[in-house]
């Protein structure tokens, strides 16, 4: 039964309709008016474009209801848009001055690494006097004038101390061999 009343609900609303379309007033030309549809390709062009003529009032309201087509490449102006300018990017950070650079201050000059020998001791041969010294897991016997370690030369032995130099940066660099003078072991 809901069905058949359904159906019939449905025929009246469709009869209902169609009387009123039947029966509805002419349009008056009160000032609205459709766009054309189509346009020939010369109206399209901005070069074959001549300036509108002046209309009166009943067109220019036609006018906000037509939709025209943007040129390549224009950019929209507050006309175009309904609530004025819309921007979808963010606005490009300020312009600030170029930040001056100051050099940063020059770093200490390079220094020799520690003396990587540990001394064991010396003794004395005649006049000429060597000392013992531990390099890594070796163990050598310098003196004076000898090259050690490839960038080490013994420059001098001066009571306890022996002076040597950092081929290198060519900087000297002292150890203690301790001591005051090496007896003569003869």
């Amino acid at each position: 039964m809901k069905l058949a009343v359904t159906r019939s609900l449905l025929g009246l609303g469709l009869g209902s309709t169609l009387l009123a379309a039947w029966f509805a007033p002419a349009p008056a030309s009160d000032g609205v008016e459709l766009a054309e549809r189509t346009r020939t390709a010369a109206a399209r062009t901005p070069a074959a474009a001549a300036p509108a003529p002046a209309r009166p009032a009943a067109s220019r309201s036609a006018e906000v209801l037509r939709i025209r087509p943007r040129e390549a490449g224009a950019a929209p102006d507050d006309a175009d848009t309904i609530f004025g300018a819309t921007r979808w990017t963010p606005p490009p950070a300020p312009v600030a001055a170029a930040p001056v650079v100051v050099a940063p201050p020059p770093g200490p000059p390079p220094q020799a690494p520690p003396l990587p020998f540990r001394v064991l001791g010396r003794y004395a041969d005649g006049g000429e006097v060597a000392v013992f010294l531990q390099y890594n897991d070796q163990n050598l016997v310098v003196r004076v004038g000898d090259t050690v370690a490839q960038n080490y030369k013994v420059e001098s032995l001066q009571g306890s101390t022996l002076t040597l130099l950092y081929t290198p940066l060519n900087q000297k660099q002292t150890l203690d061999v301790g001591g005051s003078e090496p007896r003569d072991m003869r």
